[in-house]
């Protein structure tokens, strides 16, 4: 009984050892669900558009500093009909091309954005015919994400990509489930949600106000991260044996 108990304080200095390393070890990625209520676009006839941006970098001079980055969207899955174009070469209405930059991938497979540092805009568009709702998966990964690169010290520019979605009616010339449909708000708010990537290799997600200041049909939410969880799963299944074990010494 008596070792059975020495070992107790052991094994809660490593709970908690495991607690704090599943809270501070850094994650190679960070993965956000995307989930958007489409219904009140159901039955729109115009030609309607699917938009995905992520760029950032492009800062040069003495202290610029610009990270390399990656976002993946995946798991893409709507009740509505994505159009059957090849984004890549399709005409976009409004100039250029639906996917531009650096931009590989479509909607029915992996989309992989990289942001070199040189500022380009990576933008993929694709035409889509609205059902109830739509869902994605948004994968960051890279320097912004696992290494503080910039110092944020006076005279530095620090550059940091971000992720943004919004939905274009053609026919119109408008933005959908938007506060701002004609895209001229200071604040940008024809960007229904995005997630931004903060100096501290953090991130965060936004979503903008929905059409005359509504709540957003869109929602954000994290992804916990596989590496950490199980880490803790691990530590509790050891805590609950170890307790199972130390009632039974006691029953003895």
């Amino acid at each position: 009984m008596t070792g059975t108990i020495s070992r107790f304080p052991l094994l809660a200095a490593t709970f908690v050892a495991c607690v704090l390393f599943s809270n501070s070890a850094r994650a190679d990625s960070i993965t956000y669900m995307f989930t958007m209520n489409t219904s009140s676009q159901m039955n729109n006839t115009d030609v309607d558009f699917i938009d995905m941006q992520f760029s950032g970098g492009g800062l040069t001079g003495p202290g610029a500093y610009n990270t390399t980055d990656v976002a993946t969207v995946s798991n893409f899955q709507t009740d509505g009909t994505l159009g059957g174009e090849d984004p890549y070469t399709t005409p976009f209405p409004f100039g250029g091309f639906e996917a531009s930059g650096e931009v590989t991938g479509t909607l029915t497979n992996p989309v992989v954005f990289s942001v070199t540092g040189d500022g380009a805009t990576n933008d993929y568009s694709q035409q889509i015919t609205f059902g109830d709702q739509l869902s994605f998966e948004l994968t960051i990964s890279g320097q912004g994400v696992t290494t503080p690169i910039c110092p944020g010290t006076s005279g530095t520019q620090c550059s940091f990509p971000g992720f943004l979605l919004d939905f274009i009616d053609t026919t119109n010339g408008t933005f959908l489930f938007s506060n701002d449909p004609s895209g001229t708000s200071p604040d940008s708010e024809w960007i229904v949600g995005g997630v931004n990537v903060n100096m501290d290799t953090t991130t965060t997600s936004y979503v903008n106000p929905g059409p005359g200041n509504s709540t957003s049909d869109l929602t954000i939410t994290a992804v916990p991260e596989p590496r950490g969880t199980l880490v803790l799963v691990v530590a509790f299944i050891a805590m609950a044996g170890l307790m199972r074990r130390r009632r039974n010494a006691h029953r003895a």
